[in-house]
């Protein structure tokens, strides 16, 4: 047969047409969520600490930092890219971003008020009020970096309601120009770091790293163990380098098959979950907070994709190959929200990611790394993981014996004709 020949089958152009939609379909996973991330935020968790005490004006108590934060908190609502959780001390804010639960916060000090009349009283020292911006490294860097973002742009329109807010006020005493000149603009923000973390962290990109290195090291025991069995019993050829070597085949049954290969996936997947938290911790200095249940979760997290792997394989053949990186790796890991975060994904990256492993791996990942076990994602992250594992072994179990029931062997007639052995059965 001539190389000319295969290029005449439809099969080798229907390869080529469904490659190319894949490559579109992987694009748009990976380029669509980064693409504008901004243009897509919605609803990114940040505090609002207004610590503000008032001070005494006129006879009354004003509280110009309860004002600011009112008007923050509706500016956002009609805005829809930021959700604040408003609270009223600096403890319970660093609590929030400790939990994992903010991507940052914005602090109103105690003397905001005091410092901002000092602008408009003529007997008075001028001081500027300060709004410091707290960063949560944990969050990962672009989620950080536009919770910075965010909360600096609200303060600097509060600023400048501020200073309008000044101004009025400022009309019955007469301030001097340079007075008026600074209330233009009356607040001052600084940005310091609210929850920094130790070790290896790749400044908070560490949890898509392990993320990754987990996903793989799941798939990994699935494929070796789906060649190496089947060459064993005969129903693919073991190609090693110019050698190829194929078995007589062994008769047996679909479902003792993959029994054998989840039995053994299992534990493949757990150990190779193992060496990678071993490599992480005591090879590359990772120190994360959880550091047993971390190794606990990347277990189950390679034990999972070892068995949704096998299932594919058993239900769809080789194809199951394909799916099984479509869904684990190609189109999880860009949708998993380990680098653009999942408020600042389009729809269609938020609704697809929410039933893929990796973005519930990648929850899981940053909770026990950064946030001491405590985020919000970490319960989820095991019940999901844990349901992947026993949903697909049972799955490709069910599946596997309704092709045994229907007769759909994995030799040709004239294979198993070579045999007069019965055929091996799933044990009940």
């Amino acid at each position: 047969m001539r190389a000319t020949t295969l290029w005449r089958q439809p099969r080798a152009w229907l390869a080529v047409i469904v490659g190319g939609l894949l490559a579109a379909l992987i694009t748009l996973a990976y380029i669509g969520p980064a693409a504008d991330p901004q243009a897509h935020l919605r609803d990114l968790p940040l505090v609002l600490v207004n610590a503000d005490e008032g001070a005494a004006a006129a006879g009354s108590t004003v509280r110009l930092g309860t004002d600011l934060s009112t008007r923050i908190e509706a500016s956002a609502r009609d805005d829809g890219r930021i959700s604040w959780t408003i609270v009223d001390s600096l403890p319970a804010a660093r609590r929030l971003l400790e939990r994992g639960e903010a991507s940052g916060a914005l602090v109103i000090p105690q003397d905001f008020t005091r410092k901002s009349l000092s602008l408009t009283a003529r007997d008075a020292r001028p001081e500027r009020p300060t709004m410091t911006v707290l960063t949560n490294e944990g969050a990962g860097s672009v989620a950080s970096s536009m919770a910075e973002k965010a909360a600096r742009q609200s303060a600097t329109q509060a600023s400048t309601a501020l200073g309008a807010q000044l101004t009025a006020r400022a009309n019955s005493t007469r301030p001097g120009a340079d007075r008026l000149l600074l209330l233009h603009d009356p607040v001052r923000t600084v940005t310091e770091p609210g929850l920094t973390t130790s070790g290896a962290t790749a400044g908070g990109a560490m949890t898509l790293y392990l993320t990754i290195a987990l996903l793989l090291a799941g798939l990994l025991p699935a494929v070796l163990l789906t060649m190496t069995v089947d060459a064993a019993l005969g129903y693919s050829p073991l190609e090693m380098g110019p050698r190829r070597s194929v078995q007589p085949v062994v008769r047996i049954a679909r479902t003792s098959t993959f029994v054998a290969k989840a039995g053994i996936g299992a534990v493949t997947g757990f150990a190779a979950g193992s060496a990678v938290t071993a490599v992480a911790l005591w090879g590359l200095d990772v120190e994360p907070d959880r550091p047993v249940q971390l190794w606990l979760f990347a277990g189950l997290t390679c034990t999972a994709v070892t068995l949704l792997t096998l299932a594919l394989f058993a239900i769809f053949g080789m194809a199951g190959q394909v799916i099984a990186l479509l869904m684990v790796t190609l189109f999880g890991i860009p949708l998993s929200g380990g680098t653009i975060p999942v408020q600042a994904q389009p729809g269609f990256a938020q609704a697809v990611g929410n039933f893929l492993p990796a973005r519930h791996v990648t929850e899981g990942i940053r909770s026990l790394l950064f946030f001491d076990g405590l985020g919000s994602g970490l319960l989820k992250a095991w019940l999901v993981m844990g349901a992947y594992a026993v949903v697909a072994f049972l799955v490709g179990l069910v599946v596997a014996r309704l092709y045994d029931h229907l007769g759909f062997d994995r030799a040709t007639a004239v294979e198993l004709a070579r045999h007069s052995q019965p055929a091996v059965t799933a044990t009940s």
